[in-house]
C-alpha cells in the first residue's frame, strides 16, 4: 500500500469514529486550533484540515487537561502582544545573547522586539512543546481504570 492510500484509510476509519460515538466537546476548538495551523500558519505537518482535526480531537480524548492542551496549541500559533515579545528580548539580554550587539553600540532594542513578535508567530518548537508535555501525562477520564 502507498502511505497517501494508507493515511487517507486511517483519516476515513477516524473519522468514522468520531461520527459514530458522536461529537468531542473539544471538535469546535479543535477545528479553530487547526484553521490556525493549516491556514494562518501553513504548517505541513498535515496534508488537510480534516487530518489535523482527528489528531487534535484524539490528542483531547478522555483529558481532564483538555483546554489547557488546546490553549498551550492556541498560542502556539498566536501572534505574541508586545509585551511578551520585550519580555522575551529582556531574558535575551539578561541571558547574554545579545552581548556581541550591545558590546559593539549596535543594538537595538526595538528591533529586536519586532523580530521577537516574528518569530514568536506560528512557533512550531512551541507547538512540538506542548504536544510532548500533553504526552507526558497520563489520560484521566471516565473510561480510565485504575
Amino acid at each position: 500500500m502507498t502511505k497517501r492510500l494508507v493515511q487517507s484509510i486511517l483519516l476515513a476509519v477516524g473519522l468514522g469514529l468520531a461520527f459514530f460515538s458522536g461529537c468531542s466537546p473539544h471538535e469546535k476548538r479543535c477545528e479553530e486550533v487547526c484553521l490556525q495551523f493549516v491556514n494562518d500558519c501553513g504548517w505541513t505537518a498535515w496534508e488537510n484540515l480534516a487530518q489535523c482535526q482527528v489528531g487534535c480531537v484524539d490528542d483531547t480524548y478522555r483529558r481532564d487537561d483538555a483546554n489547557e492542551l488546546l490553549d498551550c496549541y492556541s498560542s502556539a500559533a498566536a501572534v505574541p502582544s508586545l509585551e511578551e515579545a520585550a519580555a522575551a528580548v529582556e531574558r535575551a539580554v539578561e541571558a547574554g545573547f545579545f552581548s556581541v550587539e550591545q558590546a559593539s553600540g549596535t543594538f537595538d532594542r526595538e528591533a529586536a522586539t519586532t523580530l521577537a513578535v516574528e518569530q514568536g508567530t506560528c512557533d512550531a518548537f512551541a507547538l512540538v512543546q506542548c504536544r510532548a508535555d500533553a504526552v507526558k501525562r497520563r489520560p484521566t477520564g471516565a473510561f480510565i481504570q485504575p
